[in-house]
């Protein structure tokens, strides 16, 4: 599977926040989550925060909401699925 630049870009700004010894394993997991949301041969930014809000449930999932929307992600299309994971 392909990542396209926008969503390897997303990722990395996403995982900075991770202290950087927990950073590899929080980009595995993450990594995992998104690749198994992905619809298409090549990973998108949607694919990366669907996998994202999938990886941050929860208790987490605060946190990643006000990450993503630092990034100035619109999370309307993302509802559904973060009343699902809470």
């Amino acid at each position: 599977m392909e990542w396209n630049t926008e969503a390897k870009e997303l990722l990395e700004e996403l995982l900075k926040p991770i202290p950087i010894f927990a950073r590899p394993m929080a980009r595995k997991g993450i990594e995992k989550k998104i690749i198994a949301v992905a619809e298409g041969e090549t990973i998108t930014k949607d694919d990366v925060v669907k996998g994202y809000i999938f990886a941050s449930p929860g208790a987490m999932q605060d946190r990643a909401v006000k990450l993503l929307k630092s990034k100035k992600i619109d999370l309307t299309p993302y509802e559904a699925l973060l009343e699902e994971t809470k």
